[in-house]
């Protein structure tokens, strides 16, 4: 099966991207791979290279999260008008003061500690991102290979097609058919050339689909490469059903309750007031010049405001977590259980119409064409028998494309988190010396 653990390949597809962008030129003329489409997803996908710069973000916000409040120095002027020795007991006095803000309440620990959250929380949210961008580029991935194989499909009903005129042409000179026979089977040439013109059409587009996965304008591969109809056998929906509480769009989870769990501790730790400590030198235009110091400090009074209102929202944010979990998890079960219900229809539908439906199709235009030359079918019966064997081969590719797509969902709902490097850096580096998560199925 074409998608069977296609998640697997991001080992692969990191690895082979780093050579693949070196020699674009001599690439562009081998057929793509979906390994290969996968790691230009991951090095070149716009949606990727943009969420990247939330997680560089989080990381400053860290960095500041981290820093002390600066120092304040001010200067205070009494009695300016004051002459210096004057009698009167009032002397110009100049003091310059220095203070600084001391945060009580261990408040910049938990600072650091709601942006590392957030971090996390920002990562995931990356990761989420990155499986659902390979999940579509795998969707795209099997519509060029359906394309493809209903353009294949179109030029062998063009040759069906185009091969029946002179035989047709030979019985309306020996007088065993008619004109309209002639002119039937011309407009049947006609149609196939219009819906092989269709077919190419539409496996323009899906190429330009599956490119635009990694930023490209136009689709430079030639072909891609696949089987759609190799077909494995389904999971039990019980042990896909247990793997969702692995799957990154509910582990998530954890870190998001920690994150506010951590935004909580913090504006509780800022209703509690703040120490600012100043000092410094006073100066007293007296005869002879005299100095002195002072130093002082102030603290605010929690009369009204003790941060009663963000406690109160932070207290909500963190009690809706569990709500907010359970409806991603049933938003999780109901798609993966519609993901299989597919799955299975389309497996369903493959197995009947390759065992059964295809063969007596086939089948049946070989006896009718055999039969027509003998004069024993019309040509309606022809020509009807041949377009339900077409119909017949359209439907299976159909299936097939579908019931690959069911499958690449189920991957993405199913996939768990593994250590792997970044897919922009090389393998030998990771952002920031740390890994980064990707995905693949257990």
């Amino acid at each position: 099966m074409i998608l069977k653990r296609i998640l697997l390949l991001f080992f692969v597809a990191s690895g082979y991207a780093q050579h693949c962008c070196g020699a674009e030129s001599d690439e562009s003329e081998k057929p793509l791979t979906l390994a290969k489409a996968l790691a230009l997803t991951l090095q070149h996908s716009p949606e990727l290279s943009a969420f990247s710069w939330d997680i560089r973000s989080a990381e400053a916000r860290i960095i500041q999260a981290k820093l002390i409040p600066n120092p304040e120095i001010s200067v205070e002027g009494e009695n300016l008008t004051e002459l210096s020795g004057s009698q009167s007991g009032n002397e110009m006095q100049n003091t310059l003061r220095l203070s600084q803000l001391i945060e009580l309440g261990r408040k910049r620990k938990l600072r650091v500690r709601e942006a590392q959250f957030d971090r996390d929380a920002t990562q995931w949210d990356y990761q989420v991102k990155r499986l659902e961008v390979l999940k579509l580029t795998s969707t795209a991935y099997i519509d060029v290979l359906a394309a493809q194989g209903n353009v294949q499909l179109a030029e062998e009903d063009l040759a069906i097609a185009e091969a029946a005129v002179p035989l047709t042409q030979k019985r309306l000179e020996a007088g065993k058919a008619s004109e309209v026979e002639l002119l039937r089977s011309n407009t049947a040439v006609a149609t196939a050339r219009i819906e092989l013109e269709q077919s190419k059409r539409e496996l323009q587009t899906a190429r330009l689909n599956l490119a635009a996965q990694w930023g490209e304008k136009k689709a430079v591969f030639p072909t891609v490469m696949g089987n759609l109809e190799q077909v494995s056998e389904r999971p039990p929906l019980e042990s896909l059903n247990a793997k969702l509480h692995g799957s990154a769009n509910l582990a998530r989870w954890t870190t998001e309750r920690e994150k506010r769990e951590a935004t909580l501790n913090l504006v509780r730790a800022e209703a509690n007031p703040d120490l600012t400590f100043e000092a410094g030198p006073r100066v007293i235009a007296s005869n002879p010049v005299d100095a002195t110091f002072v130093a002082g400090f102030s603290v605010p009074l929690p009369l009204w405001n003790r941060n009663q209102g963000k406690i109160a929202e932070a207290e909500a944010n963190v009690a809706k977590v569990a709500d907010e979990r359970a409806a991603a998890e049933a938003r999780a079960y109901a798609d993966l259980n519609e993901a299989y219900q597919t799955l299975a229809r389309a497996a369903e539908e493959v197995r009947v119409l390759r065992e059964s439906v295809l063969p007596g199709a086939k089948s049946a235009v070989g006896q009718i064409t055999e039969g027509y030359s003998a004069g024993r079918f019309s040509q309606l019966d022809v020509l009807d028998t041949q377009r339900s064997y077409n119909e017949t081969r359209t439907q299976y590719v159909k299936a097939l494309a579908a019931y690959h797509k069911a499958q690449a969902q189920i991957d993405a709902l199913t996939a768990v988190p593994i250590e792997l490097p970044s897919p922009n850096e090389p393998i030998s580096k990771t952002y920031g010396n740390r890994k980064k998560k990707v995905f693949r199925n257990e």
